[in-house]
């Protein structure tokens, strides 16, 4: 996959809105470049030095939303990663086009590689 632009929303903890995480620098949101690789999924947010990195062998679940960590994306699509990380269940949110068509497919895309991977 190539990289594509978008918005890292943020992460939350047991799908609370109000409970953000805080870990590996997942707390700051922001524009940057949004790809997969055999490691996992990655974004790059500008300004920064390390990518965000969600392995495969975390994830549990891609989902689409409206709104996320207490954002709204004028009910434009919101892709949700659900993973867990140090035994804590956590959801991060991307958004990454306005075409509803073309993130559902990146959903299930995202779904079949999880299933593969062993941990769905």
């Amino acid at each position: 996959m190539m990289k594509k632009k978008g918005n890292y929303i943020g992460t939350e903890i047991d799908r609370k809105w109000w409970k953000r995480y805080r870990g590996e620098s997942m707390l700051a949101r922001g524009n940057g470049e949004f790809w997969m690789d055999e490691k996992g999924i990655r974004f790059h947010r500008l300004l920064t030095r390390i990518p965000l990195l969600i392995g495969w062998e975390e994830m549990k679940l891609a989902s689409l939303g409206k709104w996320h960590a207490g954002r709204w994306v004028l009910g434009r699509p919101v892709l949700k990663i659900d993973f867990e990380r140090k035994g804590q269940k956590l959801c991060a949110g991307f958004y990454l086009s306005e075409d509803w068509q073309q993130m559902a497919q990146l959903a299930s895309d995202l779904n079949k590689r999880i299933q593969r991977s062993g941990r769905a």
